[in-house]
């Protein structure tokens, strides 16, 4: 990831931004879609602006006693309404993926999986919410192609 940061302040303009979300604090399910989506806003405005922006990855990690899957409808809620706010906005094609690494434990290969969709442009993924496990063994774009099926 250091390298694809590193391009992008060399180069100009961001296309390509990371955003963390700690959710680890919050003690339910409900808690947790409230949290993620307080926080929503200042995502967005974030986003609106960097001007080159093509992708944008939000990783998002929540308490181990909360199953992905019970957080998997907010995470693919957030993706949908971030892609359609910043294209609206933008008149610009963004991909937005949501990642669920709250399982991760290797941040080497999540850090390469990050480096993979900083270096491409827009349009393989649309918007998409994924876990660790589907991008542990293959890229986003990979797992977002795989989703649709």
């Amino acid at each position: 990831m250091a390298a694809a940061i590193a391009s992008l302040a060399t180069e100009g303009e961001p296309t390509c931004l990371v955003w963390t979300v700690d959710l680890e604090a919050e003690p339910t399910v409900r808690r947790s879609r409230a949290e993620l989506k307080q926080r929503y806003e200042s995502l967005l405005a974030h986003a609106s602006g960097l001007v080159a922006l093509r992708n944008l990855v939000v990783l998002l990690r929540h308490a181990d006693r909360i199953p992905e899957r019970k957080m998997h409808a907010a995470a693919a809620a957030l993706a949908t309404r971030l892609h359609a706010d910043l294209e609206r906005a933008r008149g610009r094609y963004v991909d937005v993926a949501v990642v669920d690494i709250s399982l991760c434990t290797d941040t080497r290969r999540l850090l390469d999986r990050v480096e993979e969709v900083a270096g491409t442009a827009a349009g393989p993924v649309g918007n998409v919410a994924l876990t660790w496990h589907e991008i542990r063994d293959r890229s986003i774009h990979a797992a977002a192609a795989a989703s649709q099926f």
